[in-house]
């Protein structure tokens, strides 16, 4: 697998120092069995600080201020801007390079050797399927049975002999109330008020039927749908189960926002991504990252500037509100 991992760092590097590459790959060991631990996300501040804490500060013994490391890490992630897939090793390797110290993974790592570690997943090229199997609804409980009525006590000796008279007043009282219970149960209801009488055909016509509601449907598939929020152009970018591919109608269907992008260059963009709730929820939650990136690369293959374009992570990326099909998407909006 060290082929694999040195490859990727050549697509940036194209004499890489094979002894720095063997090294981070042994320092990253299990983080590369799976495949989202395998990438870094430049979209998410919780990943990127992980990098700058982890990586630059504990392994590289940087002692440069946030600011200027969180800048390299976002010149890094500019210069992979060609791919979605960053790939941990050729990111780490990159930052290495750029602060000088590829020299601190020459240290207990033999040169091109082969790595006795745990199996590592190869550089991901391609989005793997997710599969997304359907939950079964719990099922409900049904309601406990009603409370019986409590029944008051008998009288005590006491009450015999003195106050009898309060008790009967209670017991007239109690058959006053079930007396009253009975009526308002056997009365019947009222009936229905007679229809009123139809209107003369003389001088009378028939009302218009209303308009259709101008409502999309939902596609059942990669599509994109234009629509508007506050007055401005939107999109509704839908996709295929566990899929991030973008349709192939994008560039039609966003031409109005585009024209309304260039026509007000200072005017941010928001993309954010949402998913079905079947499946596992981490994999869902990587699902709807990579679905707003796509977006976004799309976004700017048009000529919409990086700089206007914002990843929003929602609340709550899983939309269980709605259909599948509908939840399968990503909204795009102006701020």
């Amino acid at each position: 697998m060290f082929e694999d991992w040195l490859a990727d760092v050549k697509r940036y590097v194209p004499d890489p120092d094979e002894t720095a590459v063997a090294g981070i790959i042994r320092y990253c060991g299990i983080a590369l069995q799976t495949r989202d631990a395998s990438l870094v996300s430049f979209g998410d501040p919780e990943e990127t600080g992980r990098v700058r804490e982890h990586f630059l500060k504990r392994k590289l013994g940087l002692s440069d201020s946030d600011d200027v490391l969180d800048h390299e890490i976002a010149a890094v992630g500019h210069r992979m801007n060609d791919t979605t897939f960053r790939n941990r090793v050729t990111v780490y390797y990159l930052l290495a390079e750029r602060f000088g110290k590829l020299g601190v993974f020459h240290h207990d790592s033999p040169a091109a050797a082969p790595l006795a570690e745990a199996p590592v997943v190869a550089p991901v090229i391609a989005e793997p399927v997710v599969t997304e199997p359907v939950v079964a609804e719990p099922a409900i409980a049904p309601p406990p049975p009603p409370r019986a009525a409590a029944v008051p006590p008998p009288p005590s000796p006491a009450t015999r002999t003195g106050g009898k008279w309060w008790l009967w007043l209670l017991l007239l009282l109690a058959a006053l109330l079930a007396f009253l219970l009975l009526r308002s149960c056997a009365t019947p209801p009222a009936p229905a008020p007679a229809p009123p009488p139809p209107a003369s055909t003389a001088d009378s016509t028939p009302a218009p039927a209303p308009a259709p509601a101008n409502t999309a449907a939902i596609p059942d598939g990669a599509s994109v749908v234009a629509t508007t929020r506050a007055d401005k152009p939107a999109l509704n970018v839908y996709f295929e189960t566990a899929k991030s591919d973008v349709a192939a109608d994008f560039a039609d269907k966003a031409a109005d926002l585009k024209a309304y992008a260039t026509a007000h260059p200072d005017t941010r963009i928001s993309v954010s991504g949402f998913n079905d709730p079947t499946g596992d929820a981490a994999a869902n939650a990587e699902l709807s990252k990579h679905r707003a990136q796509a977006v976004a690369d799309a976004l700017k293959a048009l000529g919409i500037p990086d700089s206007v374009i914002d990843l929003n992570k929602p609340a709550d990326s899983t939309d269980a509100g709605t259909s599948n099909a509908a939840a399968r998407r990503v909204e795009v909006s102006f701020e």
